[in-house]
């Protein structure tokens, strides 16, 4: 698998279905030493240069997913925040901080 083409405008359950039909077997099929994971917040519906329309709950969702099948699969994950191309400060700061919200319910439910 080299890339996977994602459509103008994605929403959030089309990303996350997508998300999971690869994440597991692509992880499987390298067995990272570590992952690094960059969470951005580009593909909100509200950024000036992503192309995709995750909302939210959407971003959360996808830092959930990521952080999860991650750590099911035994692969220790590195995470930095980044992107974010708005004028709305106060919402690009909340959603910097769901990354910090879902590694802290992700660890706590695998007690690591």
């Amino acid at each position: 698998m080299s890339h996977v083409a994602l459509s103008v405008g994605m929403e959030d359950d089309e990303y996350l279905q997508t998300l999971a039909k690869y994440l597991a077997d692509l992880l499987s099929d390298v067995k990272p030493d570590l992952v690094l994971y960059d969470a951005g917040v580009d593909p909100h519906q509200g950024d000036k240069l992503g192309k995709l329309a995750l909302t939210d709950t959407g971003l959360f969702r996808r830092k959930m997913q990521v952080l999860s099948t991650c750590l099911a699969g035994g692969y220790p994950v590195a995470c930095v925040i980044g992107g974010g191309y708005c004028d709305d400060m106060n919402g690009l700061v909340y959603r910097h901080s769901l990354l910090h919200r879902a590694a802290s319910q992700t660890y706590r439910q695998y007690k690591l």
